[in-house]
């Protein structure tokens, strides 16, 4: 009884009027929504044996919307973050409405995946290994340095971020029942993160096979999701948007890394290969590498090729707008993933949205008290793109 009582006690919460939070962030009244068709379906995947019989593994849930007035001509794919799933999109952890909903309000059909492995995708611990809880917190190493202090202070947490808030016991639940698979291989973290690259990628370029062109929207680990599906169909994305995506390029940043740690993404942004000009076939071809001084307290030196860059071949066309959160551990590393971006031939806008006026978002922006402002940002950036 406790796991239906808590989300809906969170929702009659978020039902109250907020008098605390500035007026400029409390939600729009909106009409009821108009929807022409709706379903789910499965993408991908490959039969696989198990000792329980055979199974389809790496199969990718994917659950849509479209409105009775889509006034756009390209669709919006969600895909959520590590530990998680794509549930948040829909609806926010205290009940507001998420990106998908606010999307679709504004005339996009939406898809919304859980990534494979995850949520309601299946997860075969015979093919895809055993499946762990992710650490409860960061583990202080020797040496390890002291990540960069955030711009700003979090002003935008949904609920009250106390033990016994509603909204954050709904979150704590939801990370708990999708956990990702990296964290079921300890020691071999960078084999099973190129799994999960070839996972995301082969489901992806099947789902936009089916429904055709699309703007994919990223969140956090699923950042290397969309940049491998747009190599693996260049033709069918028309625009990224990454929210504080998987990251920096070549090594990790504090909290995550540390001095002496080997490279965590040898293509740079990815774990797994990309169609680079030259080509790129692992971390030797791209030559020496070069760590850049810091720009500011704030931020960390970006790792990067000391030599010219590859071009990034299949996303040379494709534009992409990066978002940080001035009170998110990004905000010292995401200009480092855009540079990589522009010296390899792509498009790239690089947003901290602190200077854009969101000031005190953190990593899960997405789904926090200002996300319907954030999504109107995003949505006039699409506009200026025809998309």
């Amino acid at each position: 009884m406790t796991s239906i009582r808590l989300p809906l006690l969170a929702c009659l919460l978020a039902a109250l009027p907020l008098s605390a939070a500035p007026a400029q962030e409390s939600a729009p009244v909106t009409q009821p929504l108009v929807i022409a068709r709706q379903g789910n379906f499965f993408v991908g995947g490959h039969e696989a044996q198990t000792p329980d019989g055979p199974v389809i593994a790496g199969a990718m849930y994917v659950e849509y919307q479209i409105p009775a007035q889509q006034t756009h001509p390209y669709p919006l794919v969600f895909f959520h973050g590590g530990a998680s799933s794509g549930a948040s999109f829909w609806s926010t952890p205290d009940c507001r409405e998420g990106w998908a909903t606010l999307f679709l309000r504004k005339g996009y059909a939406v898809y919304v995946v859980d990534r494979p492995t995850l949520g309601r995708s299946p997860h075969y611990e015979a093919v895809d290994g055993r499946k762990l809880m992710p650490p409860a917190g960061l583990p202080a190493r020797e040496g390890q340095a002291a990540p960069p202090p955030p711009t700003s202070k979090p002003a935008h947490l949904p609920g009250t971020n106390a033990p016994d808030d509603p909204a954050t016991a709904y979150m704590r639940r939801a990370r708990q029942s999708t956990i990702e698979v990296p964290f079921g291989a300890p020691g071999d973290a960078l084999a099973v993160s190129v799994y999960v690259d070839r996972l995301d990628r082969e489901a992806g370029a099947a789902l936009l096979d089916r429904i055709g062109p699309a703007i994919l929207v990223t969140h956090s680990r699923a950042g290397t999701t969309g940049w491998q599906i747009a190599d693996a169909r260049p033709g069918l994305v028309k625009a990224i948007v990454a929210a504080e995506p998987n990251g920096p390029p070549f090594y990790n940043a504090p909290p995550m890394g540390a001095p002496g740690d080997p490279v965590a993404r040898p293509f740079g942004i990815t774990y797994a290969g990309l169609r680079f000009d030259p080509p790129v076939t692992d971390l030797r071809d791209f030559g020496p590498l070069a760590q850049l001084p810091p720009e500011d307290g704030h931020k960390v030196g970006c790792w990067t090729v000391a030599g010219k860059m590859p071009r990034l071949v299949n996303l040379a066309q494709v534009p992409v707008i990066v978002l940080v959160g001035g009170a998110s551990y990004h905000a010292g590393y995401d200009h480092c993933t855009a540079q990589f971006l522009e010296k390899a031939g792509v498009p790239v806008d690089l947003v901290p949205l602190d200077a854009h006026g969101f000031v005190g978002n953190t990593h899960g922006f997405p789904t926090e008290t200002n996300n319907h402002l954030i999504a109107d940002f995003i949505a006039r950036w699409l506009a200026e793109r025809d998309l």
